[in-house]
């Protein structure tokens, strides 16, 4: 019985490596999913940059245009004011308080295209930013891509290894209702299924072994599983 537990812990020690193995290959698409959200991020950056680009552009467009026309109607006023053609003295003050109101809106429309030439400028320098900076992620994504793909490649040769190492361990094993115990034991037991003891706690679920239990487990006659947790227990004298 002592040599089908041996054999039985060297089947959990592969059993473990497989499921460990397993799990690395399960985790490595994590990766690429948090490059692809931050990919996603920033396309979305990207896209209210270039709509808030377009719409400050409809902005200065028409500013320029309300300057244009406060331009004209100066010039306009103007060349009435110094024409020569009118001369009532109310007419002229007219004129001027009109010119000096245009000049007075003129220069605010001048002071709000300031403005806005500068968040143009911003928001340009935030897009090409952008854009180089989902070039950059894009090119990381693909050599992430290549790299876990060569990685998967390994595992998958690895885990190939122990399964045949692990064909070879069942053929040894000659006790079909201890394997079946330990196969549903493994599933419960998150892979522990079959744990060594020299003492009289068990390692399992840290409680006290009855003397009873620690003298069959001494024994190696039969198999000994705790009380409490019902794991396999094998003595490690």
């Amino acid at each position: 019985m002592k040599k089908q537990l041996e054999i039985l812990l060297e089947l959990q020690r592969i059993d473990n490596d497989i499921d460990e193995e397993e799990k690395k290959k399960r985790e490595l698409p994590l990766k690429l999913n948090k490059i692809a959200g931050e990919i996603q991020e920033l396309q979305n950056n990207l896209v209210a940059a270039k709509k808030a680009y377009k719409e400050l552009q409809i902005n200065l467009n028409r500013k320029e245009l309300d300057l244009s026309d406060k331009s004209n109607k100066i010039k306009k006023h103007q060349e009435d004011l110094y024409g020569g053609k009118i001369t009532d003295i109310k007419e002229l003050k007219q004129l001027q308080g009109a010119i000096a109101n245009y000049e007075e809106e003129k220069a605010l429309i001048e002071d709000e295209l300031l403005d806005l030439m500068e968040k143009v400028e911003e928001n340009d320098k935030l897009i090409m930013e952008l854009e180089e900076d989902l070039k950059k992620k894009e090119r990381h994504l693909q050599d992430c891509q290549q790299e876990i793909k060569l990685t998967v490649s390994k595992i998958d040769e690895k885990i190939n290894s122990f399964y045949d190492r692990r064909k070879g361990i069942l053929s040894k094993i000659t006790d079909n209702h201890l394997l079946k115990e330990y196969e549903l034991l493994r599933k419960e037991k998150d892979g522990k299924a079959i744990i060594e003891v020299n003492s009289s706690i068990c390692p399992g679920c840290y409680l006290d072994l009855p003397s009873d239990t620690i003298y069959h487990l001494k024994k190696e006659q039969i198999v000994t599983t705790c009380p409490n947790c019902n794991r396999i227990l094998v003595w490690k004298g």
